[in-house]
């Protein structure tokens, strides 16, 4: 397929010529599959690579949403295809210790199974996930020296991606990619969905899921069109499926009736931070493919509880909004050599969740502080972040914290002295640069209707024919970055309504 856009419903059109007969609704009967998606319909021309279009454009309120306490900002998709379309390629398979987890603690038998190994496998090939093109940049370059440097895990990262056009422009990719090489959910399931006859409504909020008797019905919604307009929507289908993300479906289950207790929480976020480093060679961290190495020397803490290291690009919106504030002098300082630094970047699988709550509005609000378990985790992944860039050859080393600890490296007790002053500045609230790529877990599976949102097939336990199918089913936090094990139990959910059907 090229990059031409998925054709979408005309609802400009379509509603004049419908509304008089169903009375200013557009309603649509589900002879064929209907994708609703809150998001636009992005093209290869709306992806400017400028930070403040992207976010506005393709993420989640702007990039503005955050959790209650203004402790942690949330970074999520809202476009067609969702966070594939503005995602660093990064696709792991949900590690083996987790999905026996997750059934564990869910009383299911599913993750272990061969079943959702089958989801997993055909997700990996549908998404063409390969790691020939993996080459790294200078800042995976730096992370993998200094991780061989202290003799600790280092590998490739395996990516859906074919086809990149290795250099400068790859390190924009979070704002979509321009070259077509991400195999995201447009280019690979929307477009299979396309062909077999699915039909396709952007801008468009649904509000409701219809019910009778305690079965799902439909949904309504409202429209925004091309023209400027609003239009409302109902569609009537035998089958829903909420896939609104770990934020927004636990607001769209409340906002439609359902009073599971569950519902919202259990949420985690994956908070990532990061430890910095300023280095003599030009790195251009801005630059360069996504992500292409990652080390689990710190993942297993605690019965696989802990830390990732993975890069990631360096655009001005880092050091705009994470660098900790010491002096204008500082900060002028610290942009003029922006091109010298490189980060070696933490992900958290954080243990104890937060929660979704949906106010009266209907709108959902995010409660959620990294608690002293999770920090102590994070707070050995600095220690050895900055090892990592210490071996690399880094002649500063900076935190994200406010302020900020700064340490040249070499020094006898340099190590010491670091952790002496991250310990005294604190990385509790407000306190560390925390950002969350991957929120999960708000409408977990499980096979206790007191104790989740959903069973195994992804059926609510409280509306019959209404599923969930995305990262808020996870029983836990995933501990890797979540899009695969997203699209297999999207894989596994379809597969069964199919076989019921």
């Amino acid at each position: 397929m090229d990059f031409a856009r998925l054709k979408e419903i005309d609802l400009s059109t379509a509603s004049e010529l419908l509304g008089k007969v169903y009375a200013g609704n557009l309603g649509m009967l589900s002879r064929y599959g209907i994708v609703l998606e809150k998001g636009d319909n992005l093209g290869a021309e709306d992806f400017t690579q400028v930070e403040g279009d992207m976010l506005r454009t393709a993420y989640l309120d702007g990039g503005l949403l955050m959790t209650e306490s203004g402790s942690l900002p949330i970074l999520a998709g809202s476009c067609l295809g969702g966070g594939t379309t503005i995602n660093w390629t990064t696709s792991f398979a949900l590690r083996e210790p987790t999905r026996h987890e997750w059934d564990r603690r869910s009383g299911l038998s599913l993750f272990a199974g061969h079943r959702f190994t089958e989801s997993l496998a055909r997700v990996m090939r549908r998404s063409d996930v390969n790691t020939q093109n993996s080459v790294p940049g200078v800042r995976d370059q730096l992370l993998e020296r200094g991780l061989k440097a202290c003799g600790w895990h280092v590998d490739v990262i395996p990516r859906n991606a074919t086809g990149c056009v290795h250099g400068l422009e790859c390190g924009y990719c979070g704002y979509g990619c321009r070259h077509n090489a991400k195999n995201g959910m447009t280019k690979t399931y929307l477009a299979d969905a396309v062909a077999a006859g699915a039909r396709i409504v952007v801008r468009c909020e649904v509000q409701r899921v219809l019910t009778e008797a305690g079965r799902a019905t439909g949904v309504s919604g409202r429209v925004r069109t091309a023209d400027g307009r609003t239009v409302r929507l109902t569609v009537r289908s035998r089958t829903v499926v909420a896939a609104c993300g770990a934020i927004h479906t636990p607001a769209l289950l409340r906002r439609s009736g359902l009073t599971n207790p569950y519902i919202g929480r259990g949420l985690r976020l994956h908070p990532v931070s990061a430890v910095a480093g300023y280095f003599t060679e030009r790195v251009e961290p801005w630059s360069g493919d996504l992500q292409t190495r990652h080390s689990e020397q710190f993942a297993n803490q605690d019965d696989w509880y802990g830390a990732k290291f993975e890069t990631g690009p360096v655009h001005w919106a880092l050091p705009a909004s994470a660098f900790g504030w010491e002096s204008p002098a500082q900060h002028a300082a610290d942009i003029r050599r922006l091109g010298h630094l490189s980060v070696c970047g933490i992900l958290l699988r954080d243990r104890h969740p937060g929660r979704v709550v949906t106010g009266r509005d209907g709108r959902p609000r995010v409660q959620y502080e990294l608690s002293r378990y999770d920090a102590k985790h994070l707070r050995a992944a600095m220690l050895g972040a900055a090892q990592v860039l210490a071996a690399a050859g880094a002649k500063e080393i900076m935190t994200l914290q406010q302020p900020p600890v700064r340490v040249t490296p070499g020094a006898d007790g340099w190590l010491d002295d670091f952790a002496r002053r991250v310990d005294a500045c604190g990385i509790d609230r407000c306190r560390m640069a925390l950002i969350s790529f991957h929120q999960m877990a708000s409408c977990a599976m499980g096979a206790d209707p007191r104790r989740s949102v959903v069973g195994e097939t992804g059926e609510s336990h409280d509306v019959r024919g209404l599923f969930v199918a995305d990262a808020s089913a996870f029983v836990t936090s995933s501990g890797v970055n979540p899009m695969i094990t997203i699209m297999a139990i999207a894989d596994h959910v379809a597969r069964g309504i199919a076989e019921r059907a």
